[in-house]
């Protein structure tokens, strides 16, 4: 998927993205959503490309699903955010999903070294 691809998976699911961000952040706390590309199948989300917790104790934090909450205390999260700090200059540490902001990273290679993100306000 190219950016033209990104921006129109979040246009075409922005209602569904929202909700499962502010579901999580419930749940976790501030983080940010991943969506990996290599595991996605197409631009419109269903559920099942969803990961849905019942009880914070059932978290598996991991990025080897289509679209992941991941919450800051991850380590995922750290991967992440010195590879896009490194990047683009970016401090996804300096997030603060109360303000209504979430990212949204892309990842769109096996190694991480490939991403975009995007934000998504709620």
């Amino acid at each position: 998927m190219g950016k033209s691809k990104n921006k129109s998976l979040i246009v075409n699911n922005s209602s569904l993205l929202r909700t499962y961000a502010l579901e999580n952040y419930a749940m976790f706390g501030d983080g940010i959503i991943v969506v990996n590309l290599l595991l996605l199948k197409t631009d419109i989300l269903d559920d099942a490309d969803l990961i849905r917790y019942e009880r914070k104790s059932d978290r598996q934090s991991s990025i080897n699903y289509p679209v992941s909450y991941v919450p800051r205390t991850s380590f995922w999260f750290k991967t992440l955010s010195i590879k896009i700090r490194e990047r683009y200059a970016i401090e996804l540490d300096a997030i603060d999903n109360r303000e209504g902001k979430f990212f949204i990273v892309f990842i769109k290679d096996a190694v991480m070294e490939r991403f975009s993100i995007y934000t998504l306000n709620t």
